[in-house]
């Protein structure tokens, strides 16, 4: 051993056991020492220590159990509050998908609709052209056919019987006939007599003194009506054959006949009653021009 230590060591020797102990328990022996001490005192004085306040004691107790009870109650209603929470919350979550789900499907839904207006909107265009069509169609057939009334530039031919008043110069059914095909032929695009339309079902017939057509009787003079162009029609009759033979009996048999421009002819509709057909069929080969049929009764 060092010779320092050695000195050390002896002089340690020599000091008291407080200043060599540990220094928490010489507090700790201390305290307690001085605490007994002084309570050995008082006893040897005849004094008492004070008595704890009974009734403090039991407020403060009371007290700390109420603050217990009131942390433990909000504690639990913190609790119920929490799940009650969560559970209003997931229920909220869950009815906001619900609605973006709906919405989403309302928007499909108005998307179809939106595509479905459109398509119903040019069906709609498209059939409205097409009925534009047919109707413009019925109403070009109505006119050239005969049942609907008409007007337009033509010309007017006065057809009557020979002055002499013999029976060949009466004018007959089938000169009627042969003036009005000539017209169809020279491009007429309708024709009457004395104010009866030719229509597809008219037919021309002798009757006794009369020519009938359309079931009614018509006397002379005869006035045919003709709408077409005035300017060519009344050349290219004459250049028919139809309209040469016309021209040709009318000639021979002293019949009167006249012809005039005129900027406007009307003709009226046939009777309703004649437009039932009771069969018919289609020629897109031919015109729709209504030839005249002579028919003769007895």
């Amino acid at each position: 051993m060092p010779r320092e230590h050695a000195a050390y060591a002896a002089a340690a020797g020599a000091l008291p056991p407080r200043v060599t102990a540990p220094l928490l328990d010489v507090i700790t022996r201390e305290s307690l020492d001085e605490d007994y001490q002084h309570v050995a005192e008082q006893r040897r004085a005849g004094v008492r220590p004070p008595a704890e306040p009974t009734g403090r004691s039991v407020r403060t107790v009371v007290t700390i159990l109420i603050f217990g009870a009131l942390l433990a109650v909000a504690a639990v209603q913190t609790a119920r509050s929490a799940e009650v929470t969560s559970a209003g919350r997931e229920q909220l979550i869950s009815r906001i998908e619900t609605r973006r789900a709906n919405l989403a499907d309302v928007q499909d839904r108005i998307a179809r609709l939106h595509t479905d207006n459109a398509s119903a909107e040019g069906k709609d265009a498209d059939v409205g052209q097409r009925l534009s069509t047919v109707t413009a169609t019925r109403a070009d057939l109505e006119a050239r056919t005969g049942f609907a009334a008409v007007s337009g530039p033509g010309v007017r031919i006065i057809v009557d019987d020979s002055p002499d008043g013999g029976m060949p110069g009466r004018v007959r059914d089938n000169d009627l006939a042969l003036l009005v095909n000539g017209l169809w032929k020279a491009g007429a695009s309708a024709v009457s007599i004395n104010g009866q339309r030719v229509s597809v079902l008219s037919s021309l017939r002798n009757s006794g003194q009369a020519i009938g057509i359309n079931g009614v009787s018509l006397s002379p003079p005869y006035t045919v009506l003709a709408v077409g162009d005035r300017r060519t029609l009344q050349a290219d009759l004459a250049e028919s054959a139809s309209g040469s033979e016309f021209a040709s009996l009318t000639e021979r048999y002293g019949m009167s006949v006249t012809m005039q421009d005129r900027d406007e002819v009307r003709l009226p509709a046939a009777p309703p009653g004649m437009m039932t057909l009771h069969s018919a069929r289609a020629d897109n080969s031919a015109p729709a021009k209504p030839p005249v049929n002579k028919e003769d009764s007895p």
